[in-house]
């Protein structure tokens, strides 16, 4: 005789139930009964932890991105942002994940009773979360107190929901780095500031003057550069950045701040930056050998 499983095993089972079923039919096909015989289990046992279908449909959809939504911790707020912000742009662009969260937000619209689900839960938790790191962020010293984490949260992901559900203009990559190069930078709490390396006024000056032999002569010729997560080394790799993603797309260079980074001759520079591919104001991690740039890390 088969044994009676254990309550947290069906209820993880209903869970992913849930969510397969929600993901491969959308809130049209989604049903308590399906969801049932998908996870073998009763549809008593189900209304036991859910009063509604959709409070069983949107824990559901929260279970199965979870875990794409997870938020890194590498000690820096601005690349966890970058990277948990392009994380939901590739789930709700590229999966089904998108569809589902279009009709459940617009559903909630007139449906109270599935507003009042996906408030309480996955849009207040999701926020709860967001503001949470942002709050750890003060805390650590890398970002000023005096701002609003709610209303940064709706800066930041507000605006990805806003490209998904109003397709005016499209939800890209770029489009993400962009909210977190013109927000974040602002909030960060106030370093000592240092004068500009030579190496670091040439790589400028270089760039504004569109010159290519300078701007590749100002690196070291063992150069590394990475540009969020894309990497080149040496002058041929620093040219071919240099004509797909700098002088090539006509950047203009503006430096904001320059602070001390953690090891000797690596700053932290704030860059405003203007391109045809590219517009925003970010951090460009830089070491410099001697009068030359030795490696630059853009995220």
């Amino acid at each position: 005789m088969r044994g009676r499983r254990p309550a947290d095993l069906v209820r993880g089972q209903v869970l992913a139930a849930a969510g397969e079923l929600l993901l491969a039919e959308g809130m049209g096909g989604f049903t308590i009964e399906k969801v049932a015989a998908r996870a073998g289990a009763s549809r008593m046992t189900i209304y036991k932890w859910w009063p509604s279908k959709g409070s069983l449909a949107l824990d559901g959809y929260a279970s199965v991105v979870r875990h794409s939504l997870e938020f890194p911790d590498t000690g820096d707020v601005e690349v966890d942002i970058a990277a948990q912000l392009l994380a939901f742009v590739h789930l709700v662009r590229d999966s089904r994940a998108g569809r589902v969260i279009r009709e459940l937000v617009g559903a909630a619209q007139t449906d109270a009773e599935l507003g009042l689900s996906f408030r309480e839960r996955y849009s207040r938790p999701r926020r709860a979360l967001a503001e949470r790191i942002l709050r750890t962020a003060v805390e650590r010293g890398e970002l000023r107190s005096d701002f609003d984490p709610q209303v940064v949260v709706d800066q930041l992901w507000g605006a990805v929901y806003n490209r998904l559900l109003i397709p005016d203009e499209p939800l890209t990559d770029e489009f993400a780095r962009a909210l977190v190069a013109n927000i974040l930078p602002g909030l960060r709490t106030r370093r000592d500031t240092v004068s500009t390396p030579a190496a670091i006024q040439a790589f400028v000056d270089a760039t504004n003057s569109a010159d290519t032999e300078a701007f590749v002569a100002a690196f070291t010729e063992d150069a590394f550069l990475d540009d969020w997560g894309r990497q080149f080394h040496g002058h041929d790799g620093v040219a071919s950045w240099n004509k797909t993603d700098n002088i090539g797309v006509r950047a203009h260079f503006e430096i904001e701040s320059i602070e001390p980074g953690g090891e000797p001759d690596s700053y932290t520079v704030t860059m405003k930056v203007r391109s045809h591919r590219f517009n925003g104001t970010g951090p460009m991690a830089i070491k410099v050998r001697g009068d030359k740039i030795a490696s630059l890390v853009i995220s």
